[in-house]
């Protein structure tokens, strides 16, 4: 009898609840808020006239290098005994950048302060050289004192002829020229283990240090004369006729400032890898910023693009929508996008050549025109 009694108020529990949550569900979707009306797309524009040329910014990134550069490579073989100067250091010319030497526990010092054989040796054939120099001109003056003597005293015996006496002369003269060659030999054998800067400049690179074997080309400094700086940049093919000598180019470094450079030298050969070509600038005015050599900074210039075709208009790519059955671009009209069926003639980087039958001064969205559709209200913000 309870559970008949209990069925039908459940019953009327569940219907309660249900109508609860639909009255809650209504009155949720009575509150909602309309959605907001579409704001008209903000857009700029220029005008057909000023479609008859492009003027671009081009950008490129650049190098800083020294003016006056040079890569100090090994002479000799041997190790680096001295590994003078870090890099940043400021240094003259002459200056010993790196002694090279032979090390071992069983090799002498010589007179220079080398155990290395060949040095000791160059320093023996100068000894050497010396020596013979100094006996052929003592032989000489014995000749030629006796043959002097004898001349003046016809009666004493003549033991010394002119030949022997001029053969003494050029016995000097050999051993003198003998000594020379060992001397530029001695020179050349301590130039190639005394390895010194050819150019005052400051250390832009140091790959070597003390106890370092050194075989014969390897590098090891590069000086630069970094007070005159160039920079150099590659442009591509199609942007070198926008580059001449005497052009002024706008040069950012990496703090952001702004520095004019000159052209001065153009690569007429474009690089192997790369396929673009060497461009030089020079800062327009000495020291006009603390500038260092292989530092990157970036490179700009502008340059002005007119239509390949007379009459034709030319645009940035952004301008014109290209599909495959239509090229159209959008007009601003009292307010509104229009849309125009445009003639695409070419492409080329990031513009493109187009014909349509509008007028002069027809307003051409040129930023934007991705975001709109025909008839769309639009805002022009320039």
């Amino acid at each position: 009898m309870n559970k008949k009694r209990l069925i039908p108020g459940i019953l009327i529990i569940a219907v309660a609840v249900l109508f609860v949550f639909v009255a809650r569900s209504a009155r949720k979707q009575t509150s909602a808020p309309a959605s907001a009306p579409k704001q008209p797309q903000n857009v700029s524009v220029q005008s057909a006239s000023d479609s008859l040329s492009y003027t671009q910014t081009i950008q490129y990134p650049a190098t800083i290098v020294g003016d006056q550069e040079i890569q100090v490579t090994a002479k000799s073989s041997g190790t680096a005994t001295v590994a003078n100067y870090s890099l940043g250091d400021r240094i003259g010319t002459g200056a010993l950048l790196v002694k090279v030497d032979d090390v071992g526990n069983n090799l002498k010092v010589g007179e220079q302060g080398f155990r290395s054989s060949e040095v000791q040796q160059s320093q023996l054939s100068v000894d050497q050289a010396e020596e013979q120099l100094d006996l052929a001109k003592k032989t000489y003056k014995n000749l030629k004192d006796q043959y002097d003597y004898e001349k003046k005293n016809p009666t004493a015996p003549q033991t010394v002829t002119k030949t022997q006496k001029d053969s003494a002369k050029e016995a000097v003269d050999l051993a003198e020229i003998q000594l020379k060659n060992a001397k530029v030999g001695y020179k050349g054998t301590l130039d190639s283990h005394l390895i010194t800067s050819p150019i005052s400049g400051y250390v832009t690179q140091k790959s070597v240090a003390a106890g370092d074997s050194i075989s014969v080309g390897q590098s090891l400094f590069s000086i630069s004369k970094t007070m005159n700086i160039k920079v150099q940049f590659y442009v591509d093919e199609n942007q070198l006729a926008s580059i001449s000598k005497g052009q002024e180019v706008n040069m950012t470094d990496n703090n952001g400032n702004e520095i004019t450079v000159v052209v001065r030298n153009i690569s007429p050969q474009a690089d192997a890898n790369t396929k673009r070509f060497l461009i030089e600038a020079y800062p327009k005015q000495a020291g006009a910023a603390n500038l260092f050599s292989g530092t990157i900074v970036s490179v700009s210039f502008s340059t002005v693009k007119t239509p390949s075709q007379a009459g034709a208009l030319i645009l940035p790519l952004s301008a014109i929508n290209i599909g495959q059955n239509e090229n159209y671009i959008f007009l601003a009209e009292n307010g509104q996008a229009k849309k125009v069926d445009v003639n695409v003639i070419s492409v080329e980087g990031e513009t493109a050549d187009i014909k349509s039958d509008i007028p002069q001064d027809a307003k051409i969205i040129i930023n934007g025109s991705k975001l709109v559709q025909d008839g769309e209200e639009i805002n022009i913000t320039q």
